[in-house]
């Protein structure tokens, strides 16, 4: 008598191998579709395109300052310093947000910043900054309470940093 497995159960593990194959041709969506981004990952995503909207305007303002000659060296100085904060908050945010490969938010294109236009002239582009960070303290503040503790940390902390923009750039805007 042969001792190993008998003619059924190698029919059985073919049968069952087979099925296995198939399915693993499919791939991914083998396993169906994968869930929505959760509310802190859109949270984070909204985050991260509003930071990203902010230093565009400043970009944009820097322009400005520059093309303003010698009375918008101080601007240029103070709107880069700010600029480079932003770049900071974006910094962190995007090393936040994990997009594993294949998931939903992998194949959704990325958020676009949007328009950074601002109104022509220094002062009147540096009081629409001063209004941003007023509005984005304002919104990241507004988001604390439904974001998970580590996020809603980092959350205070560059609404707080937008806040004392505010009054930095209404000492910029002024007349010289």
């Amino acid at each position: 008598m042969p001792v190993g497995p008998s003619r059924r159960a190698v029919l059985a593990a073919s049968a069952a191998a087979a099925g296995a194959l198939v399915t693993g041709c499919r791939g991914v969506q083998a396993l169906g579709t994968p869930p929505p981004p959760s509310p802190e990952v859109r949270l984070l995503r909204a985050a991260i395109t509003a930071e990203q909207l902010l230093i565009a305007r400043y970009r944009v303002a820097l322009t400005q300052a520059a093309a303003a000659g010698p009375g918008g060296h101080a601007a240029v100085a103070g709107l880069t310093a700010i600029a480079g904060e932003h770049a900071a908050h974006l910094a962190q945010l995007s090393a936040r947000l994990v997009i594993p490969p294949g998931s939903a938010l992998a194949r959704e294109p990325k958020p676009s910043a949007g328009p950074a236009a601002l109104p022509s002239g220094l002062t009147s582009a540096i009081a629409a900054l001063a209004a941003d960070e007023q509005a984005a303290a304002a919104r990241l503040g507004g988001q604390l309470l439904a974001a998970p503790g580590s996020l809603a940390q980092l959350l205070a902390s560059i609404a707080a940093s937008e806040a004392t923009h505010v009054p930095v750039l209404h000492a910029l805007g002024r007349p010289a």
